[in-house]
């Protein structure tokens, strides 16, 4: 795909397509409706059996009927899967409303759930990423989903059917774009967030620094109010939640992602403590603020074998990143071309020119999260006459996540093969790691015999991982990593 030279798509331009096949119109239970949106509202809300039995248990049973054996005997036994062995579900949230770009997807995230290492990664994409619709013709990506619900609402589609065929679109064209086969989708509707945070007593966020915005919109009144919030613990109602999520004049959209993030699982916190659990009204409220504002494709078997699992997961089980144009942080993929050549719009493009990099990442934070929480340290040794060429491949392996603890000159200057030396050997905490560095440095060979000047007599270092870099690296350095001086940090 060509990024410079797509023309971005005019407000109301909309191709249909030649033919829309319909498919029957489906019909959800009251009961799924509802359970959907618990689960989905705290990041796969896993308190969707344990909130059930609660309910049941203040309610009592009857004598001749279990309402707890009932749930259990929806209790699928597992969830689908991609061919890696994870389940993928893509994360959306729109503003709703009357107002313009009511149905903008601002909220974009693909969350994983690891069930062998008990760890949910999430991973936020920017709503202003450039991504082609069709030959020719692109956009940002958070308007896919409202064009293709239109598409379908103008074929004839109910409002309900064509919002279902454009969730699954949108999980199939994200998918795509990050190389990733998405299982579930779930979809909030903000306009009613604040009835969902204030139906289970507020949450709780901490922040390591203050947070000042004194630019956030009032209302529809074309005027801004303050919106400010103090370091350490803050409990917040509906409002500020709301706010503090959607907040974005004064900070990026990419802390605005990973604000949502932390949000999203305060509430996940907050639902399963037992204040909520424990509190039919505080269930009947949150059924209640909850029963028009989500979609999901999560079957009630599903959905209570996320309940099942709930205890397998805590807070520290959340792993968060965003995809970014920082060039030297994890996630840096991303840049601001020029503005003239997208129709004076601004948006965000791949540096790579196509979606590689981010699908390569993406494989290696979703479905590998433990290399991140905990890494392997690396090191990175020059073993040419190539000025930079540590530093830069330092900046590259930062924006994959990899733990780069030192980077120089080798010890020799003159070596013909790349060659990563794992000096942890067996002990190597995850095996993965060298993996995923072949991958990004595919010509290097990797041993566990370590030559004499890396042995820990002559060598002192605190990296498992060496690699030294040589000839055979440049011409593919040149190539890939190199090529854009806007790339680097000046």
């Amino acid at each position: 795909m060509n990024f410079k030279t797509n023309k971005i798509r005019s407000e109301h331009e909309i191709k249909r397509k030649d033919t829309v096949e319909k498919i029957k119109k489906s019909t959800t239970t009251f009961l799924r409706a509802h359970i959907a949106a618990i689960l989905i509202i705290g990041v796969l809300v896993f308190g969707t059996y344990k909130g059930c039995s609660a309910l049941a248990t203040a309610i009592g049973n009857a004598p001749t009927i279990s309402i707890k054996n009932i749930i259990l005997s929806f209790v699928s036994s597992s969830l689908q899967e991609d061919e890696a062995g994870y389940t993928n579900f893509l994360l959306l949230g729109i503003g709703g409303g009357e107002h313009d770009g009511a149905e903008l997807t601002d909220s974009i995230i693909i969350a994983s759930l690891d069930l062998e290492n008990n760890l949910i990664p999430m991973l936020s994409i920017p709503r202003d990423l450039y991504i082609e619709y069709e030959e020719g013709y692109g956009d940002r990506i958070n308007r896919y989903y409202e064009l293709s619900k239109l598409e379908y609402e103008e074929a004839g589609y109910q409002e309900a059917e064509a919002q279902k065929l454009a969730l699954e679109d949108t999980s199939i064209k994200i998918g795509g774009i990050i190389g990733i086969d998405i299982q579930y989708y779930a979809l909030i509707d903000f306009s009613g967030f604040t009835e969902i945070v204030d139906a289970i007593g507020g949450i709780d966020v901490y922040l390591e620094s203050s947070f000042y915005d004194d630019q956030y919109p009032l209302d529809e009144t074309g005027l801004y109010t303050t919106f400010a919030l103090p370091t350490g613990e803050n409990h917040l109602d509906g409002e500020d939640a709301l706010k503090y999520a959607r907040s974005r004049k004064t900070t990026s959209d990419f802390d605005r992602a990973l604000r949502q993030q932390q949000i999203l699982n305060a509430i996940k916190e907050k639902t399963l403590s037992m204040g909520v659990l424990t509190s039919p009204s505080k269930i009947k409220d949150l059924l209640d603020a909850i029963s028009s504002n989500f979609m999901t494709n999560l079957t009630l078997s599903e959905m209570a074998y996320l309940g099942e699992i709930a205890d397998d997961f805590s807070e520290d089980s959340m792993l968060s990143r965003v995809f970014n144009d920082a060039p030297y942080s994890v996630g840096g993929f991303l840049y601001v071309p020029p503005q003239d050549l997208y129709g004076g719009s601004a948006v965000l493009v791949p540096n790579s020119e196509d979606f590689s990099e981010l699908a390569t990442f993406s494989e290696f934070f979703l479905h590998n999260p433990s290399m991140y929480t905990n890494p392997t340290p690396l090191q990175i040794v020059n073993g040419v006459k190539y000025e930079g060429l540590a530093t830069n491949t330092l900046y590259y392996l930062d924006r994959y996540g990899f733990d780069v603890v030192r980077y120089g000159n080798a010890p020799e200057i003159g070596q013909a093969t790349t060659t990563i030396y794992n000096l942890a050997g067996e002990n190597l905490t995850n095996t993965d790691t060298l993996e995923y560095l072949q991958k990004l440095i595919p010509m290097a060979k990797v041993t566990d015999i370590i030559p004499e000047k890396y042995q820990s007599q002559n060598w002192e270092t605190e990296a498992s991982i060496i690699i030294e870099l040589g000839e055979d690296f440049i011409p593919f350095y040149e190539e890939n990593y190199s090529k854009n001086f806007y790339y680097w940090p000046q």
